[in-house]
């Protein structure tokens, strides 16, 4: 069977703010002919490719980020596709439906499938909402969609499954539960094949060295963050099949630096110190970084991982006020963030922290008292956003019915999607650019940046950060 897998086109004003558009010529430069901030392969589509090749369905991938419409319709065409399989995350719902009208009116025939993290929350739902979606995946899908392809292939009906619903006529079947691949040992490598590595380039200061890709360690997390709509099976690749894809990536694809985007990469402390222990027993010469919980790391494990090339760990940190990380049910303390950091900047690991503003009930005080925590901890690097309660959170629960509530259509990456009572637009806005502004342009913290400079390369990611902070 022939399958396109694709995500929505995007209209530029979605992933690229205003301000930025008259210095495209300078981030194209800098970015090497990469204009978009931060864009990475969908993963997700790659992960699905794999397993529909083994069964030799011929497959088409297109990343929405990068593909206009135009260019979706007519690989259609032109490689007479009989179904197309959209993934979808809740800022990008509404265009996920819109291309579907679109399909369905210039192809009749053609059937669709859609995935993605909003469908994992929404379900079976989704195709109440929408009637052209013929389809709907939640959780792992990897399995589930190649065996529905391959059912269709030899003219049998869908089957009932975890994390799957469709149409029987005017009724809708589906599961109650997201699909779980337990075994991720067993798991096919992401078909990087299908997209080319020069489309893509990650954030400025989120690399060091190129070419970069991103390995999945684990799914799942345990923690029960409200704001985060992870699934709590936590399932986690041994270190010697992740070393595989290791040595796969270098050796095919001459990878220098990876990110680990497991949602806890310390997790366990066994599995890092085996993991560091085949780095370094294999020679195994890679610069990496990872995500990690604050009371999730100690001395020893740190050393292991620098010595094993780790040099940063991106901290979710959230807020400097200890009222609200107990609201988030974040299950941290202040005094532990501050340990953690020291940890982390004296093991020779730099550090990047997550924050966030607009939290409920969260006031403008607390929101500066979060800036001076961000500036006072010695961080390396900040990521700072509002809060966004996305479908399938505790907090969307909490505030969907709020009038600070601004709807789906609010969820991209740049406007306001909810805004607590306890403060204005004006102050949650200046809250997110004082943040970032008061924390690079620290005559302290610049000077310290320059001292880490090791090549060319660096002072154009510096350059093209610096730009990212005046124009936000």
């Amino acid at each position: 069977m022939r399958v396109l897998l694709t995500s929505p086109p995007q209209p530029t004003h979605s992933i690229l703010p205003e301000k930025i558009k008259p210095f495209h010529r300078i981030l194209r430069w800098i970015g090497g002919n990469k204009t978009i901030l931060g864009l990475q392969p969908p993963y997700g589509l790659l992960y699905l490719s794999v397993y529909l090749k083994r069964k030799n369905h011929t497959v088409v991938v297109k990343d929405g980020l990068i593909s206009s419409t135009e260019s979706i319709v007519n690989e259609i065409k032109k490689n007479q596709i009989d179904i197309v399989g959209i993934s979808s995350v809740t800022w990008n719902w509404q265009e996920a439906k819109q291309l579907t009208y679109l399909l369905k009116d210039l192809f009749p025939s053609i059937k669709i499938a859609i995935g993605g993290a909003h469908v994992n929350s929404e379900q079976k739902n989704v195709l109440k909402e929408c009637s052209c979606f013929d389809y709907a995946f939640y959780g792992d899908a990897e399995e589930s969609f190649c065996k529905l392809v391959t059912d269709l292939t030899s003219k049998k009906k869908p089957e009932v499954m975890d994390g799957f619903a469709f149409r029987n006529g005017d009724a809708i079947i589906g599961s109650e539960v997201n699909s779980v691949i337990n075994d991720l040992n067993g798991m096919l490598f992401p078909d990087r094949d299908s997209l080319s590595f020069d489309n893509y380039r990650p954030s400025p200061l989120f690399y060091r060295k190129l070419p970069f890709t991103a390995i999945f360690g684990s799914r799942g997390c345990p923690y029960k963050c409200t704001f985060c709509h992870t699934d709590p099976h936590v399932r986690m690749r041994s270190p010697e099949n992740i070393v595989e894809e290791v040595v796969l990536l270098q050796n095919k694809y001459g990878i220098k630096e990876v990110t680990f985007y497991d949602d806890t990469f310390t997790l366990r402390k066994d599995r890092i110190f085996k993991l560091c222990d085949l780095f370094l027993k294999k020679g195994i010469k890679l610069s990496w970084s990872a995500s990690v919980r604050v009371d999730t790391v100690d001395k020893e494990m740190l050393t292991q991982m620098k010595k094993a090339g780790c040099w940063r760990l991106l901290l979710g940190i959230e807020s400097g006020s200890q009222r609200l990380l107990d609201r988030l049910k974040k299950r941290i303390t202040i005094d532990q963030t501050r340990y953690a950091v020291d940890l982390i900047r004296n093991s020779g690991i730099q550090t990047s922290g997550m924050f966030m503003f607009g939290i409920p009930t969260e006031t403008y005080e607390e929101g500066l008292k979060t800036i001076k925590f961000m500036k006072d901890i010695k961080l390396d690097y900040i990521n700072v956003c509002n809060l966004t309660p996305f479908p399938g959170t505790n907090i969307y629960k909490e505030v969907v019915n709020e009038s600070g509530f601004k709807g789906f259509e609010r969820m991209n990456m740049f406007d306001i999607a909810y805004l607590p009572t306890s403060m204005n637009e004006s102050q949650l806005t200046k809250l997110i650019r004082k943040s970032t502004r008061e924390f690079y342009l620290r005559p302290s913290y610049i000077f310290r940046q320059i001292m880490n400079i090791r090549s060319f390369g660096d002072i154009l990611r510096y350059i093209r950060g610096m730009l990212i902070v005046f124009l936000k």
